[in-house]
């Protein structure tokens, strides 16, 4: 095999100590190209948290802000390693082409007129606009690179922003092994649980709503990224006297507990790209309901709603019952995204322009 060198566009590594799931998708590259023996460089903007991983960077700090500036900026420091591949998992196709192949991992771009933060807020549509402009002076890369999209529904919104045909679909890794040891066919209480950033973007107020409007107990886990946010939360669900608890920064293996004893899981988050979560509680064992407007539609469909009315008469539906059957299906279906899958297939887009 021809020894090659890939350069891995990870513009986030200097932003976080932890994997969120686009971290998540750096952390499945840099394994997949190590089971393959394959050189490579992650290109950071920010100095990295994890010094074990081969990089360069363009700060020689971490900087936990401004995200979407980093994913541009990161070209300035890419554009001068020559590498034989660039495999780029910041979604936005920089223009490295010209250097060497280009493949981007993509979900939907923020520019797309998609539900969102930044199509709800004054604060967040100025925060975009110079990245809108950049972004619009930079669509030819979209035609010139590889785009992969990580599912149908960014795969809708990549081919209308960059005017290119829909791009291929391959759905992002999950530690599927993991969340199968809170599988269970045991008895399990009558409530569900959302996961997801505690930050605007993941619209989490819809799950005290659904606690609120159903009267079922809902318990809501995530990493905490916005106090203020948070503080919006807990008023609201006093507000509402929604039966709702809000959990931060929980260790994985008190979430598997979690994830054992839940009967249904409620994805929030409306113009989701995908939702890895709702994985997740597949392979846990519990039922998700996911918005129809989302990634998460293709993953369940037969559990998706189009308001929160229609997510209450669902989740009461699945209350009545055990559903051992279906648990078990789910189970099995979330194998189907696991992260040997995705390796395989991201390898067989390198090998058919590199080998």
């Amino acid at each position: 095999m021809k020894k090659i060198k890939v350069a891995v566009i990870a513009h986030g590594l200097g932003m976080s100590m932890g994997y969120s799931g686009e971290g998540n998708i750096y952390k499945t590259f840099f394994e997949m190209l190590e089971e393959r023996k394959i050189d490579y460089t992650a290109i950071s903007f920010a100095k990295p948290y994890n010094t074990s991983i081969p990089s360069v960077y363009t700060l020689p700090f971490h900087l936990p802000k401004l995200d979407k500036y980093q994913r541009l900026l990161t070209y300035y420091t890419a554009k001068k390693v020559k590498p034989d591949l660039y495999l780029n998992a910041s979604g936005v196709p920089i223009p490295l082409s010209k250097i060497a192949p280009h493949i981007v991992y993509a979900g939907a771009p923020s520019i797309a007129n998609l539900p969102s933060k930044y199509t709800r807020s004054l604060f967040w549509k100025l925060y975009l606009l110079p990245f809108r402009l950049v972004i619009n002076k930079i669509k030819e890369e979209g035609k010139r690179a590889k785009i992969i999209a990580n599912s149908r529904y960014s795969a809708k919104a990549i081919a209308e922003v960059y005017e290119i045909s829909e791009p291929k679909v391959i759905y992002p890794p999950v530690d599927v092994g993991y969340f199968q040891r809170a599988y269970n066919e045991e008895k399990r209480e009558n409530f569900f649980v959302t996961i997801g950033r505690i930050e605007r973007g993941k619209m989490l107020e819809n799950s005290i709503l659904l606690s609120a409007k159903s009267g079922v107990k809902g318990v809501i886990i995530g990493s905490l990224n916005e106090k203020d946010y948070l503080k919006k939360l807990i008023n609201l669900k006093r507000e509402l006297n929604a039966d709702i608890e809000i959990i931060t920064n929980l260790p994985r293996e008190e979430l598997l507990k979690v994830l054992s004893k839940a009967k249904v899981y409620f994805h929030a988050t409306i113009g989701e790209h995908f939702g890895v979560p709702v994985v997740e509680a597949m392979a846990s064992g519990v039922i998700p309901i996911v918005p129809k407007e989302s990634g998460a539609y293709e993953v369940v469909p037969e559990f998706s709603y189009s308001d929160i009315e229609e997510a209450v008469t669902l989740l009461k539906s699945l209350l009545e019952k055990e559903n051992v059957e279906l648990r078990r299906e789910l189970k099995d279906r979330a194998l189907n995204f696991s992260k040997e899958n995705f390796k395989r297939k991201i390898f067989n887009e390198i090998s058919s322009i590199i080998f």
